[in-house]
């Protein structure tokens, strides 16, 4: 009786610290849905799976620090791209590769430390489930980026 008052109780204040806005409403509650897709598929019990959705949630906030890096270089070039001079380019290429490089340096790190619990075939098994959401992420992100229009200042 006591662990229901307990998360009745954390439920009504996280209740109450949810923010206003609906789109972050929105992305949380897609969070929600992913974490809960992700702890189904990973089949985990116990301790096992409190360990991995601990670390499943450092994991995911600092990807999406990652990831707001990435929205931030789209909307640099989404603002340039009618423009797009060959320095500016450049610069968002550079962006674009460095971000990409510190996104898998994390999965890499993540990856030893799923692993001190979770066997290499879970590991592996996390890394696919993960994959399959960031490519259908990419995918909407990708269809609301115009493709770069090459004229005389981007030589």
């Amino acid at each position: 009786m006591r662990k229901w008052i307990l998360a009745l109780s954390l439920a009504a204040v996280a209740a109450l610290a949810l923010p206003n806005d609906e789109n972050q409403l929105v992305m949380i509650a897609k969070m929600a849905e992913k974490k809960a897709v992700v702890l189904a598929s990973m089949g985990l019990q116990g301790e096992k799976r409190e360990a991995f959705g601990k670390l499943y949630d450092e994991y995911q906030l600092k990807m999406a620090s990652v990831l707001g890096e990435k929205l931030g270089i789209m909307m640099r070039y989404i603002k340039a791209q009618k423009d797009l001079d060959a320095q500016t380019a450049q610069k968002l290429l550079k962006e674009w590769f460095d971000v990409n490089a510190a996104a898998l340096r994390l999965q890499e790190a993540y990856a030893r430390k799923f692993g001190k619990f979770l066997s290499p075939a879970e590991v592996v098994r996390y890394l696919q489930i993960e994959n399959r959401f960031r490519i259908m992420q990419e995918a909407e992100l990708a269809e609301l980026v115009p493709v770069a229009e090459v004229g005389k200042k981007g030589k």
